[in-house]
């Protein structure tokens, strides 16, 4: 969700409005919002809603509200944590900074007074300008405010007021007096009192050489003060007005300020660490390395796509890949994380916008349009040789546009489904290592006298977490920290969660195995959410589309095509092929351990429906 403050108070969840309709829980919740991350009290709420003659059965009606927020702005991915969380005394909103405008804007704003500190104005007014676009109108305009929201309203609009003076300074310095004539006139029209406003009225007129409009602005506005207040004008603007009656040269328009020089930027090496532990994939680093280097008939560009289940070390192999091939790529190595199993994946737009900061490119030259973006990327990488590292994508739209433009660069990708759809990419498929490899890693990270001293127990630690390399590697660290501790005992440890709840256990000593397969599951759609399920009650570890169909209650042809859309998301494996071309599927363990523990927390198998739609 998103919230608005500048201007209409608004909730927003992807393309749907979720603002409140209802006046005091509109109120309520714009309250809860602009102090957000902090415990709202209740009585705050009550004096905010009732002021000081509260109902007797304002506690009540609180709470209802408060019910009312949450079951209207619910969301499915809440995971046991809803945004609005009750304390003892009081509320509490928990959302991130970027979900409130209100954070962008006192940003910008941070980033406009530094630039006009470092004396670039330039830059101080595409910042400001950004920051002051954000307002869609008065603060918190559509909410029937109490005292504590009307302090807040009064607040914001000072700090528009504030940026918005910055700006108009900026402007000055860049010698723009005659653009802000008009915009001057509007303001000083609708605060006939601000003396600050009417001030750079007078001083954008005399730089325009308009001197007489000047003086009346200032008469006009010692009128209005005598009017309605009794006072004279405050010192500083009568020393303005001195000051232009005798044509004070220090009045007269700054000379045109010098562009800060462009910046030399180093070419960009932005690959992660290596680590010094990465074992096996000799023949996937072979067959990686081979397309990256193959450039065709000389226009195409290499792309390949390292697809593996959650936790099968996609991005340590990307990684290690990267840091072998560099010296291929002189004029830069790029890593853009894309978020793919997170909740809400980066954009291609936010993505490009990264790749646009590491090459150089100041935030005022960035295009607006993702377009833009993509083309000014394409240009600056015709004719350079660039590694680029997109980890965890989303979809071949998020990839697309981030794609370089030089047939001398190359792209290396970690995602956990297959990238149908993009153009030109080849696809390695990593999967868990073999008990060699696991025991080779294990000994890597604890050394080889302890896994010499429990050779049996080294092994099947590496068959208990199924070969999978997170798994491992955590282990391993936990093992190396805490020296007095056998391998054996982990083992055992790992060994007495109950069948169904082993991913628990892991989730007990820190490693999150269920939420990373939790977020590939959550991205299939109900019908293959339920097949998944199903399909993890067959008791053997291999099985054919035929055995799938009778557990799934449909035809083998439409639990085969149910079976590809599953091992496209890694989240089952092909296992090989049998007679008669009778295709054999496979479910990792730690897999279908997590599909048995989803199963035990909604306490049913859900029902299939009919799988035609796939």
């Amino acid at each position: 969700m998103r919230f608005q403050v500048l201007g209409n108070f608004e909730v927003l969840a992807d393309a749907r409005v979720l603002t409140p309709t209802a006046p005091k829980l509109r109120r309520a919740l714009a309250l809860l919002i602009l102090r957000h991350n902090e415990v709202v009290p209740t009585k705050a709420l009550i004096d905010e809603l009732w002021g000081s003659s509260p109902p007797d059965k304002a506690l009540r009606a609180v709470h209802t509200y408060i019910y009312e927020l949450r079951r209207g702005l619910a969301r499915p991915d809440d995971g046991g944590q809803p945004f609005l969380q009750t304390r003892p005394s009081g509320y509490v909103v928990r959302v991130p900074e970027s979900a409130i405008d209100l954070t962008s804007f006192r940003v910008l704003v941070e980033e406009g007074r530094e630039a006009r500190a470092a004396g670039d104005p330039g830059q101080a007014r595409v910042l400001l300008n950004r920051a002051l676009g954000l307002w869609q109108g008065s603060a918190l305009a559509n909410v029937d405010r109490g005292p504590l929201l009307e302090a807040h309203a009064t607040e914001l609009e000072e700090s528009r007021l504030r940026a918005l003076e910055m700006r108009i300074d900026a402007d000055f310095q860049l010698g723009r007096h005659h653009e802000l004539t008009g915009e001057l006139k509007v303001l000083a029209a609708s605060g006939p009192l601000h003396e600050g406003i009417h001030a750079k009225l007078m001083l954008a007129l005399y730089r325009s050489g308009r001197r007489g409009e000047a003086l009346k602005v200032f008469h006009d506005l010692r009128r209005q003060l005598i009017d309605e207040l009794g006072l004279e004008p405050g010192p500083e603007i009568q020393r303005l007005q001195r000051s232009m009656l005798v044509g004070d040269p220090s009045l007269d328009p700054p000379p045109a300020p010098l562009r800060p020089p462009r910046r030399a930027y180093p070419p960009p090496a932005q690959l992660p660490r290596d680590t010094v532990d990465f074992t096996g994939r000799q023949a996937e680093l072979d067959e990686a390395g081979h397309l990256l280097a193959a450039h065709g008939d000389g226009t195409g560009l290499p792309v390949v796509s390292l697809v593996g289940m959650a936790g099968v070390g996609k991005t340590a192999t990307a990684i290690h890949l990267a840091h072998a091939v560099r010296s291929r790529y002189p004029d830069g190595q790029l890593y853009v994380p894309l978020g793919g199993s997170q909740p809400v994946p980066a954009t291609a737009a936010e993505g490009m916008e990264h790749i646009l900061r590491a090459i150089g490119v100041a935030p005022r030259d960035i295009p607006a349009t993702p377009t833009g973006r993509t083309a000014l990327f394409r240009t600056w990488s015709s004719d350079r040789r660039v590694l680029l590292v997109l980890d965890d994508a989303d979809s071949p739209q998020q990839v697309e546009p981030l794609l370089p433009g030089g047939t001398g660069c190359a792209v290396l990708i970690t995602s956990r489904s297959l990238l149908y759809g993009l153009r030109g990419a080849r696809t390695v498929a990593l999967g868990c290592l073999s008990t060699a490899e696991g025991e080779r890693l294990l000994t890597r990270l604890i050394g080889r006298e302890r896994t010499d001293a429990e050779p049996q127990a080294v092994a099947e630690v590496v068959r208990v977490v199924d070969g999978l390399p997170l798994a491992i590697t955590f282990l391993g660290e936990r093992l190396t920290a805490m020296r007095s501790v056998s391998v054996a005992h982990v083992l055992a440890k790992i060994r007495s969660a109950k069948g169904q709840h082993r991913l628990s256990e892991f989730s007990a000593l820190g490693l999150d195995l269920y939420d990373r397969l939790d977020s590939c599951f959550r991205k299939l759609d109900g019908d293959a959410q339920a097949a998944f399920l199903r399909l993890a009650v067959i008791p053997r570890p291999l099985f054919t589309a035929g055995e799938g169909a009778r557990a799934l209650g449909t035809d083998t042809t439409t639990a085969d095509v149910v079976l590809m859309r599953l091992v496209d998301t890694s989240l089952v494996e092909v296992a090989g092929e049998r007679a008669a071309g009778r295709r054999q599927y496979r479910f990792r363990e730690l897999v279908r351990a997590y599909a048995l523990e989803r199963m035990v927390a909604g306490r049913a198998v859900p029902a299939v429906r009919h799988f035609m739609g796939f």
